[in-house]
């Protein structure tokens, strides 16, 4: 299955891109793997103009989102979308 991006997702990382003066042709979201402060892996939205090295790269809706590999295999499957509470991206693990 893998990672999949909501409709919802997709606007806010459109707008957020724009406002940061991303260019949507080459740039986009990163997804990035960070250590929490209890050791846990914590994942971070970042603007980004390109790819990283080993990044896999998601397009939908025109946005693109650049995936860190080691948030690929802490998540295989899992959605990206918008936390309704606070408007924020985040991604979720998709239940077996």
């Amino acid at each position: 299955m893998g990672i999949e991006i909501t409709g919802e997702a997709v606007e806010l990382l459109k707008r957020s891109l724009q406002l940061g003066g991303v260019d949507l042709g080459s740039g986009g979201a990163r997804l990035r793997a960070a250590r929490g402060l209890g050791g846990g892996l914590d994942v971070q939205v970042e603007l980004a103009s390109g790819p990283g090295e080993g990044e896999e790269t998601i397009e939908t809706g025109g946005v693109k989102i650049f995936v860190d590999p080691e948030v690929t295999t802490a998540y295989p499957d899992a959605v990206v979308t918008v936390e309704p509470q606070h408007d924020q991206i985040v991604l979720r693990p998709l239940q077996a």
